[in-house]
């Protein structure tokens, strides 16, 4: 097995363990060995994170005006504050 083809397996090995040939590549290649034990590492960390609360809706807001100005989003004729286009997207945003 191959460093790319271990790779390119990386989601199905790190929800379900792998195979054996999952598990000996990775008993003999260092830097799989290291990207995983990284990623272990990360998801680690990332379950101390606190969770984070919403910015108040002046925030939000505030982005939206900024987004309006540069002329990046524009809003569809109709009732006001519902939705938003994003022009550069070609799609529409529903804001709540």
């Amino acid at each position: 097995m191959t460093c790319i083809e271990f790779q390119e397996a990386l989601p199905h090995i790190i929800d379900s363990g792998g195979g054996p040939e999952h598990k000996a590549h990775l008993e003999s290649c260092p830097v799989c060995s290291d990207l995983v034990a990284d990623l272990k590492y990360i998801a680690g960390q990332a379950k101390l994170l606190v969770p984070m609360e919403d910015p108040p809706k002046r925030v939000w807001n505030g982005i939206r005006r900024s987004l309006e100005r540069e002329g990046l989003v524009t809003r569809p004729p109709g009732p006001r504050g519902r939705l938003l286009k994003f022009r550069h997207l070609g799609c529409w945003i529903i804001n709540v």
